[in-house]
């Protein structure tokens, strides 16, 4: 005989309620069924799990024998386990710097970064997030930091690389001299 955890049958049966003699499937307090066998309501409910609880995505699927664990007489209460994540203990956060005037990035008490705008800040973030937050991985993609408050020179020529044509606003390569789609120069 197989024995199953509690919290794993809870989660097995989730979204879905005894009532009587009668299985209901319960989304966000909408109803989505009444079933006489448990097997069915099990299909129907995976049925709109995978097409996100929209009747008009759903489509008719043949049933198979199966043997399932029994459904809890009792549903006790409270979250199922492993279900919520914590997106901050995950994902990290930004906060300010009060003291410092400047933003930062932050995971499990470990700051990473500096920033003065809370875009440069997210900018970071997304880069320690797609390296499985490795502190090296800012120094290899951040090549150069741009200045907000740098006084241009007049006579110094700067280095220009277009990415969207200023008539139009359609994307172009660098490389292009004029724009494909409005033949702008």
């Amino acid at each position: 005989m197989i024995f199953i955890n509690s919290q794993d049958i809870r989660y097995f049966y989730r979204n879905i309620i005894k009532t009587d003699n009668v299985y209901r499937i319960k989304y966000k307090n909408n109803d989505y069924g009444e079933f006489k066998k448990l097997s069915d309501a099990l299909y129907e409910r995976d049925a709109l799990f995978y097409c996100n609880f929209d009747y008009d995505l759903l489509v008719e699927c043949d049933l198979e024998n199966m043997e399932l664990p029994p459904f809890p007489s009792k549903r006790s209460k409270g979250r199922i386990k492993g279900t919520k994540v914590n997106k901050e203990k995950r994902e990290g956060q930004i906060l300010f710097n009060h003291s410092k005037r400047q933003f930062y990035v932050e995971k499990e008490d470990k700051i990473y970064k500096y920033c003065d705008t809370m875009t440069e800040a997210y900018y970071y973030k997304k880069i320690l997030m797609e390296n499985d937050w490795d502190e090296s991985s800012i120094k290899n993609t951040i090549t150069e930091t741009i200045e907000v408050n740098i006084k241009i020179d007049l006579n110094k020529e700067y280095e220009v690389k277009i990415r969207f044509c200023p008539n139009c606003r359609h994307k172009i390569d660098p490389k292009e001299s004029e724009c494909p789609h409005c033949g702008f120069k």
